[in-house]
Order: C-alpha cells, then structure tokens, then sequence
C-alpha cells in the first residue's frame, strides 16, 4: 500500500515518517535504560570495593591510615555522583521514547547532570588538595623512628588534574547542549503559536 504522506525528492520528511521508519530508536533507549540498571549494581560494588580496598592499603601501608577514611569517603561520594547523574539520564531516555523532549521537561534533567558533575569537579578537587596540603605525622611502633608521612602521589596528582579538565570539559559540553535544547524548545513554542 501507497504512503498516505510521501515526501517529495529533496524535501525532508516530517515527524510522523519519522516516527513510521523507527528513527526513534526505542530499542536503542531500552538498552541504554538496561546498561544504566548495569551501571548503578556496579557502582555499589565498586563503593563496597573502596571502602574494603582503603582498609586493605591503610594495613598495608600503615603511614597512609590518616588518610584511609578521607579518600575512601571522597570515593564512595565521587561514585554516588555518577550514581545521582543516571537517574535524570532515565528521565531524559523516557522522555525521549515518549517523544517529549521539547516539552520543557527535559531542562531540569539536563540541570541535574550538571549538578551531579560540578559535585564531582568538587570531590576530585578535595582529592587533589588534600594530597597535596595533608601532613601527617607517623611514628613506627616497631622502632619508634617518627617521620613525615605526606599523602603527595605525582600521579594521584596528575589524574586528579586530567579528571578536572575532563569534568569541566564536560560540564561546558552540557551547558552548550542545554543552551541548544533551550533554543529549541523556544523555536517549537514560537513555530506551535504561529501553526
């Protein structure tokens, strides 16, 4: 049976050939609303493995005990961040299956991941400030020799400075995309006013 709807040779087709071909993708959203599912189980396991593994390394390495609960803290809240950001994601995926995202809606999920990484630019921040400024006295009950113990690592230092840069560059990409989903919303307000 003919289209009821064909578009002409050079004319782009409208939402409802769109959404007849599929170019929705609800197969895509379905696995990517399972993989979040994957990705939240693994996030507790690996706050369960930082808390385990910063036990292990303190018993280990006794001098970096002062430090055990401070970075398995930063960690577990760094993790429950990434955590926090896939929960506007879903929005944005079930959004996006209902054909919504222009409605408005999608702006406060949008703002949400962006809450969730300036909160993660913070933790990895404190990561980099306090390996760098902590000091810490250890004294070795074995032979009573006292040293400093300084929680400076040149490549703790050099990941926290690569995951700022990553996290801010990430932020900016969010903010410009916000700024573009915010346009678009307005041009469809404007185009819904004047049909």
């Amino acid at each position: 049976m003919a289209d009821m709807n064909p578009s002409r040779p050079g004319e782009a087709p409208n939402a409802g050939d769109a959404a007849r071909r599929g170019e929705y993708h609800p197969l895509a959203i379905g696995v990517l609303k399972g993989l979040i599912v994957l990705f939240e189980l693994i996030c507790v396991w690996m706050q369960y493995g930082l808390v385990v593994m910063s036990g292990d390394i303190a018993t280990l390495y006794p001098e970096t005990a002062p430090a055990r609960w401070p970075y398995a803290i930063a960690g577990v809240l760094g993790v429950a961040c990434f955590e926090a950001a896939m929960i506007p994601l879903w929005g944005l995926l079930t959004l996006a299956k209902r054909r919504d995202v222009f409605s408005g809606r999608a702006v406060p999920l949008v703002d949400a991941i962006i809450g969730c990484a300036a909160a993660e630019g913070a933790l990895v921040l404190f990561v980099l400030l306090f390996g760098e400024l902590a000091d810490f006295q250890y004294c070795n009950p074995a032979d009573g020799q006292c040293f400093r113990a300084s929680m400076t690592m040149p490549i703790v230092a050099a990941g926290c400075v690569v995951g700022l840069l990553l996290v801010a560059a990430f932020i900016l990409l969010m903010l410009v995309m916000r700024s573009l989903l915010k346009s678009a919303i307005a041009q469809r307000d404007e185009l819904a006013e004047v049909i």
